[in-house]
């Protein structure tokens, strides 16, 4: 038990400084966050939500598909939707996505998982919604109940 909560003790929580990042994305282009929060941040956006997933997660499958739906309508509010595929090399992620028809999002891979490292990922999926100054808002453990309208929920409370 001593064991499983100190893991806990490495999860960012919120109002914590989300750690900034680069990875490569599924263009071969890389991805900063530093480009979309905290105080040099180049593009304008209210937040971004970072899901952390992986090809073998069953509950990953499911909300990659919602995720994806609502890309546009996120965007719109000044959040991008970006997915992690977490310890694993683009062949894998890109396969899964495919299958199930997800391409609207930023896809990065952070193969060796050291940014979820940094996020205190012990489990999949697990979500961050980071604001534009920096810190983290919210943090989704495990799989979310409705997930179209928990997602809504959150982002509009945190938004506010």
């Amino acid at each position: 038990m001593a064991l499983l909560l100190a893991g806990d003790a490495w999860a960012l929580r919120v109002n914590d400084e989300a750690p900034v990042f680069a990875l490569r994305d599924s263009t071969d282009c890389n991805f900063y966050l530093s480009d979309f929060v905290g105080p040099k941040k180049k593009k304008p956006v209210k937040a971004v939500l970072i899901s952390f997933f992986a090809s073998y997660c069953k509950p990953c499958r499911h909300e990659l598909p919602v995720l994806n739906s609502l890309v546009d309508e996120f965007g719109k509010k000044g959040v991008k939707i970006v997915v992690v595929g977490f310890k694993e090399d683009f062949d894998k992620i890109m396969d899964l996505l495919s299958a199930i028809k997800v391409d609207k999002p930023v896809v990065l891979s952070d193969r060796y998982g050291k940014v979820g490292e940094k996020y205190g990922v012990r489990s999949l999926p697990m979500t961050f919604l980071v604001g534009a100054d920096g810190r983290v808002k919210d943090v989704i453990m495990g799989e979310m109940p409705d997930v179209e309208q928990f997602l809504r929920e959150r982002i509009n409370r945190a938004l506010k």
